[in-house]
């Protein structure tokens, strides 16, 4: 997204309206916490010599990179006050409702990648140590943009009494999505990581959801800011700079 916060300019008994009415949410902080254990899990050799043999330098340093992005998270929580339209629209669910239940569904099929290195090598040619490198150096640069990413919209989110205005720095004068252009990126790191016809494979399905993600939002970001984000659009790629 690239909006500041929706103009929440309620009344008391509007606000407590509100608060009556927000729905229940995915625990999303404990679900982040969990996933990198589970994906060990689905590393571990049971049944071999060696419990952590698939835990090698590639993937555990993958691994290690999550965990401590999951560490800001738990240092750094989202705030538990914001109504549920304000949520929507930070996530993009108000232009695309229930695309999020799809990346969940995607995000537990990506444990798939996991277990084919660490138990089914499905393609055992795809395994080159320099390939692999490069696939963690790829993560590492995706965590430090979705990072940047969500700096920015951390930012435009500061205040939920504001106007809507349209974020246009930052990562957003690059591209006009960052963090699905990121999301992307994360992706092909996995897959050249883990070596996995599994990673290339859910590339697709997760590139499907995000373009379509990306055009919802833009239909709605040009009903909200019509002439303005119109402009913004010319200047600037949708999710590669000078590509596309």
């Amino acid at each position: 997204m690239h909006l500041s916060n929706v103009s929440t300019n309620a009344t008391p008994a509007q606000g407590s309206l509100v608060s009556q009415h927000r729905r229940r949410v995915f625990p999303w902080l404990p679900f982040k916490i969990a996933y990198p254990a589970v994906a060990l899990v689905c590393l571990i050799q049971w049944g071999g010599p060696s419990l952590w043999a698939r835990v090698d330098l590639f993937s555990g340093c993958y691994l290690l990179i999550r965990g401590l992005r999951v560490l800001r998270s738990v240092l750094r929580p989202s705030r538990k006050h914001d109504s549920s339209e304000f949520r929507k629209e930070r996530w993009g669910s108000t232009a695309a409702p229930g695309w999020v239940n799809w990346a969940l569904a995607l995000t537990l099929a990506d444990l798939a990648v996991y277990l084919d290195y660490g138990h089914w090598h499905l393609a055992p040619g795809l395994k080159r140590p320099y390939m692999q490198a490069l696939g963690l150096l790829l993560y590492l640069v995706a965590a430090l943009w979705m990072w940047w990413t969500k700096r920015f919209l951390s930012t435009a989110f500061a205040d939920n009494r504001v106007q809507p205005t349209l974020i246009q720095s930052g990562p957003f004068r690059h591209v006009r999505h960052p963090y699905y252009a990121g999301a992307l990126l994360e992706k092909t790191a996995a897959a050249l990581v883990f070596a996995s016809v599994l990673g290339w494979l859910l590339i697709l399905p997760w590139s499907f959801l995000l373009l379509r993600q990306t055009r919802l939002e833009e239909l709605h970001l040009h009903a909200l800011f019509g002439r303005e984000y119109k402009a913004y659009a010319q200047q600037t790629a949708r999710l590669v700079p000078g590509v596309y």
